[in-house]
């Protein structure tokens, strides 16, 4: 067993310094421009790549909800829970891209405590119509692409995990989709003996066009739904993995979890039942993903103290757009400053 408050996760020194290095990168073609920055919002935008969908209408499947829910029990067996999240905010737009922030999180939990590292905030420069690292950009609106780069951030995360992590259970946020996460990064964590799972904050599930959760809303948690197996199809998003349903909790909260398709059924059961034996569940989601992302979160005093630094750093001026709302409808305009 590791000592108290470590990980099992192994040193790569490498990792943290090829993230600065391709942030230092992208930021030496921001020197001198004018960085345009709007009102802060309080909510999280939608970064979702283009025709990126976490929806899954089961219509055309057969889904037995009595034959196919499963109640499980915790299994009192130790394993590692390790949580892995990334998260992008924008800065500030110029004339020819936009700057945006990242920061990545890994959380563990073993026997003692909840324990955390965090990288970054690290900063990049997305210029318009180029190609940034391995992804390219063509035509695309600032979310789409901001989501893009979320994506590309997390894979890095979840790359260095799996290489250096043995024997745990990992959560990610999301979903096993071939363009979140590939098949060489699962046979790596496999190789390492680890299990992944990952568990979708905002996902509709449709069971004969009415909401999947409808169907667990009167079973006694915990139980899991299981809703598809892994497909041999190759659509342009495929989901690399089992999809179930889950309720850990009383509360009426069900989550759509996705496992490792090289896992058979009872080694994702036994998996879930791992995690139950080992987690603590605040409706229904697990903790350690649940810390993961709070602490990756960039906050609005953060974002102003980077907007600060670039201005000192790069010599860049901060440019506020009018509010034509503001100006139009004054207090009635429902607008969000900071």
């Amino acid at each position: 067993m590791q000592p108290k408050g470590e990980t099992m996760l192994k040193k790569d020194e490498s990792f943290p310094e090829d993230l600065t290095r391709l942030s230092f990168e992208s930021m030496d073609r921001l020197k001198g421009e004018k960085l345009e920055v709007e009102n802060l919002v309080l909510y999280e935008e939608n970064l979702n790549p283009p025709n990126f969908d976490e929806n899954l209408d089961l219509a055309s499947f057969q889904v037995d909800v009595e034959k196919d829910l499963l109640k499980i029990s915790p299994l009192e067996e130790y394993v590692q829970i390790v949580a892995v999240d990334v998260s992008v905010r924008k800065i500030g737009k110029t004339r020819n891209g936009v700057v945006c922030a990242f920061r990545g999180t890994i959380v563990w939990k073993d026997e003692y405590a909840y324990h955390y590292t965090r990288y970054g905030p690290f900063l990049l420069y997305i210029v318009n119509n180029k190609n940034f690292s391995c992804l390219t950009f063509k035509n695309e609106n600032l979310n789409h692409r901001l989501g893009k780069t979320q994506v590309f951030m997390e894979k890095i995360f979840q790359n260095h995990v799996f290489k250096n992590l043995k024997d745990s259970i990992v959560l990610l946020d999301g979903c096993l989709l071939n363009q979140n996460i590939n098949l060489k990064m699962l046979d790596l964590a496999r190789k390492n003996n680890n299990k992944v799972l990952a568990f979708a904050k905002q996902s509709n599930i449709y069971i004969n066009g009415k909401p999947a959760i409808h169907f667990l809303a009167e079973k006694e948690p915990p139980c899991i739904l299981h809703l598809t197996k892994p497909t041999t199809q190759k659509p342009i998003y495929q989901s690399l993995g089992w999809i179930f349903l889950t309720k850990f909790s009383h509360e009426n909260y069900g989550f759509r979890v996705d496992a490792d398709q090289n896992l058979s059924f009872d080694e994702v059961v036994n998996v879930f039942r791992k995690l139950l034996g080992n987690e603590i569940f605040i409706q229904g989601y697990p903790e350690t993903l649940r810390v993961a992302h709070m602490l990756s979160i960039l906050t609005n005093v953060e974002v102003l103290a980077i907007q600060r630094f670039l201005s000192e750093k790069y010599g860049i001026k901060i440019l506020k757009p009018p509010n034509t709302r503001r100006m139009l409808f004054g207090p009635f305009g429902k607008w969000v400053e900071c």
